[in-house]
């Protein structure tokens, strides 16, 4: 993988560049960052420019052995660990899913937690880095280097370690074999322990640009300017939820006609019917239910710009500027953070695996009584 296929991100870019020019590379790196930054690119990115045999300027030449290896992410001293799930009490370790992740990487470098579970058959469980697989990293990394200068150990989300894994790590974090690289991709740093976070050097990565963002997706996408820019404005730098954005293009009319009649329920107080519209929302896939809520968000965000008066900051369909003439003044200061509260607590929820019908009616009750109020 080459710099280039990781949007933006230029001035982290040059400074990983430097310090192999300058041969100042640390030998634990933290890569710490929002949801689609691009950390985890980054991160093989970095390891093959630094094994590649001809590097150039700014970039790895993309054809020497080493190079041609690393872009099928096949080349014997990168090492990948990343959570799974234990169905049972037998020792599970990443080398049985090794196969998976490189599919999964190879297709796309910008992926959650969640599409990663779901791709192993694993959606509705959460991922752990567990202590068999300190042992595994120990081993590898004790052996010399088959080809590269470098070893590179990437992995993916270290706050999902339990704290044995964890621990078992101090010491080989804090010396490592000669020229070993460890790469930690966190998104949450708070949960790591911090005689873990001690030992690495940290790199932060920011939420993608939108002039950046807007360049990689008009590469990508054949759609109208308007909603191009509509996915670069929600993103909020997150390429996942930008590529979201884009792709579920159809289910925004089915979004909309929900969030109507949601506010319409709410106004009514009818509980009857609500509790069928919570089941009806609850039918949704996992991911399908938070992009809704993450629309209901955005709708009302926008309502309230507009009762407040910065209509020019809203990006909207036109069947939902016509909703709004009316609508927008249900939306105010004395109620607008409460709604959004609850629609963060039940995205929040829903991501913690829990029941939707539940989750999804409490959150339309608590509106309903809000809006009321």
């Amino acid at each position: 993988m080459k710099f280039s296929e990781v949007v933006g991100q230029q001035s982290v870019k040059r400074a990983l560049i430097f310090s192999k020019k300058e041969n100042r590379i640390p030998h634990a790196l933290l890569f710490v960052g929002p949801e689609g930054c691009g950390k985890l690119g980054l991160a093989v990115a970095f390891s093959q420019y630094i094994n590649c045999e001809n590097p150039q300027e700014v970039e790895s030449c993309g054809i020497c052995p080493s190079c041609l290896k690393y872009q099928k992410l096949v080349h014997p001293d990168l090492h990948f660990v990343f959570p799974l799930m234990k169905v049972n009490e037998n020792t599970l370790v990443c080398n049985e899913f090794m196969k998976e992740w490189r599919e999964m990487l190879n297709s796309n470098i910008y992926f959650t937690p969640l599409q990663w579970y779901s791709h192993i058959g694993r959606e509705n469980k959460q991922g752990t880095i567990y202590a068999e697989e300190a042992g595994e990293i120990i081993k590898k990394l004790n052996l010399k280097t088959f080809e590269a200068e470098y070893k590179c150990m990437l992995i993916w989300l270290p706050e999902k370690m339990n704290i044995t894994a964890a621990n078992k790590l101090l010491k080989i974090l804090e010396e490592p074999p000669s020229k070993t690289v460890f790469i930690l991709i966190a998104e949450e740093t708070e949960q790591m322990l911090s005689t873990l976070l001690s030992r690495c050097q940290l790199v932060k990565i920011p939420p993608i640009k939108d002039s950046e963002m807007h360049e990689a997706l008009s590469n990508q996408y054949q759609v109208s300017e308007h909603d191009l820019n509509n996915a670069v404005l929600l993103s909020e730098g997150n390429i996942i939820k930008a590529f979201k954005l884009l792709e579920n293009n159809s289910d925004n009319q089915q979004f909309f006609e929900s969030f109507k009649n949601a506010m319409r329920l709410a106004f009514s107080f009818n509980v009857v019917e609500i509790i069928k519209w919570t089941n009806e929302i609850a039918g949704f896939s996992k991911e399908k239910q938070k992009d809704f809520l993450m629309y209901m968000l955005k709708v009302t965000r926008d309502n309230f710009l507009i009762t407040e008066g910065a209509e020019n900051k809203v990006v909207h369909r036109p069947e939902e500027a016509e909703f709004s003439i009316k609508f927008h003044k249900y939306i105010n200061e004395r109620n607008v953070f409460t709604i959004v509260k609850e629609l963060e607590s039940a995205y929040n929820h829903l991501e913690r695996n829990g029941n939707p019908k539940i989750v999804l009616l409490d959150m339309m009750l608590s509106i309903a009584l809000i809006i009321k109020s």
